[in-house]
C-alpha cells in the first residue's frame, strides 16, 4: 500500500515537472518573482483553492502584491506551501475578477487597478444606492446602534484609521439592506478601496466631511425615507470619489 502511493506521489511530481506552461507560469523566466506575498496558514477543513484564492485576492488589493507583479503557480504554491493545483484555480478566478491579466507572451501579472478605479466607484456607487434604498425600509435600531457607535469610532480615529471604520460603516449599511446578492457583490467592489494607495491619499478634511455626512445618512435612515437616504448617501460617495481621483464626477 505504502510503495503503491509513493509510486502515485512520484508520478503526479512528474507530472508536474512535464505538463505545459499554464496561465500563471507562462513567461516564467521573464518579470519578478513573487517576493512579498507572505505565507498563509492552510486550513484543511476548507477548499484549498478557495483560501488560495482569498489570500492571493487580499494581497492584490491591499497592495501586498504590487501592480505589474507576475505570478507563476510554481513561486506562489512554494510561497503557500501548497500545490500546483489550488493555485492554478485561484489564478483562474483572479482572471475573471480582472485582477491579473493574462498576455499571450507575457504570462498573467497583477493589473493596475488605478486604472479602473473610476469604473469600480461608479458601478460601487449605483450598487449601494441600491442597498440604501433597501436598508431605509429594513434597518434595525440595533443596527442603527451599530452605525452610531462607529461615528463615535471615527471622531477619534487617525485618518487611516477612519477610512477603515468608513469601509466598515458603508457594509453595514449593505448588510441592513438583506439582500444576500448586493451583500456579495458589494464587500467585493468595497475591498478596492483599502488599497494603501487610495488611502495615502485621503486628506484630513475630506475625512472630517466623511464623518459629517455619516450622521446625515443615519438621520436619513431613521427617517426610513429611501428617497432622502439615497439622496444623502450619493453626495457622499461623490466625496469619495474626489478622494481617490481628484475629481469630482
Amino acid at each position: 500500500m505504502g510503495n503503491t502511493a509513493a509510486r502515485a506521489s512520484g508520478a503526479r511530481s512528474r507530472e508536474d515537472a512535464s505538463a505545459p506552461p499554464r496561465p500563471g507560469d507562462r513567461g516564467a523566466q521573464d518579470g519578478s518573482p513573487v517576493k512579498a506575498l507572505k505565507p498563509a496558514t492552510v486550513k484543511r477543513s476548507a477548499r484549498v483553492a478557495d483560501q488560495v484564492y482569498r489570500h492571493l485576492r487580499r494581497a492584490i488589493i491591499t497592495g501586498e502584491i504590487a501592480s505589474g507583479t507576475r505570478l507563476r503557480e510554481g513561486e506562489v504554491a512554494e510561497a503557500l506551501s501548497v500545490s500546483r493545483t489550488p493555485v492554478r484555480e485561484a489564478i483562474s478566478r483572479l482572471i475573471g475578477d480582472l485582477l491579473v491579466r493574462e498576455h499571450e507572451t507575457m504570462g498573467v501579472e497583477v493589473v493596475d487597478m488605478d486604472r479602473d478605479v473610476t469604473d469600480i466607484h461608479h458601478i460601487r456607487e449605483s450598487l449601494e444606492l441600491c442597498a440604501a434604498r433597501l436598508a431605509a425600509q429594513r434597518i434595525t435600531e440595533q443596527q442603527l446602534q451599530a452605525l452610531d457607535d462607529i461615528i463615535k469610532l471615527e471622531k477619534k480615529a487617525s485618518v487611516a484609521e477612519r477610512v477603515r471604520l468608513n469601509h466598515r460603516f458603508h457594509l453595514s449599511i449593505v448588510q441592513a439592506s438583506g439582500s444576500q446578492r448586493l451583500i456579495e457583490m458589494l464587500i467585493s467592489f468595497n475591498d478596492y478601496f483599502l488599497h494603501p494607495q487610495w488611502v495615502t491619499r485621503t486628506e484630513k478634511k475630506l475625512v472630517d466631511q466623511a464623518v459629517k455626512d455619516h450622521v446625515d445618512i443615519v438621520a436619513a435612515l431613521r427617517s426610513r425615507s429611501s428617497d432622502r437616504t439615497e439622496k444623502v448617501l450619493r453626495r457622499h460617495l461623490k466625496l469619495g470619489l474626489m478622494q481617490i481621483t481628484d475629481e469630482p464626477d
